[in-house]
């Protein structure tokens, strides 16, 4: 569902964002539940999004692994960079 698809679902207009918005903007917002995060929402669960460049012949070794044993590539990466940290220590 794209925003708006969103609004029209919920009956909401350009003014209602904004209106919803503005006390974010101005910086007093009162959250009842809990702190407010800003950024990614990786950020608050202690995570980071980077972006790596391979060559294309590595990323397709990449993909066939990740196909052989069932899983998304990222999970492959993420091995990877597991493996390569703890030889460091």
């Amino acid at each position: 569902m794209n925003v708006t698809e969103y609004m029209r679902k919920h009956g909401l207009t350009d003014a209602d964002l904004d209106a919803m918005a503005e006390p974010y903007e101005r910086g007093d917002y009162a959250s009842g539940s809990g702190d407010v995060f800003t950024g990614s929402h990786l950020d608050a669960v202690g995570k980071r999004r980077v972006t790596v460049i391979y060559d294309a012949r590595d990323t397709q070794r990449v993909a066939a692994i990740a196909r052989s044993r069932g899983v998304k590539t990222s999970e492959i990466y993420r091995d990877a960079l597991d493996y390569y940290l703890a030889a460091q220590v």
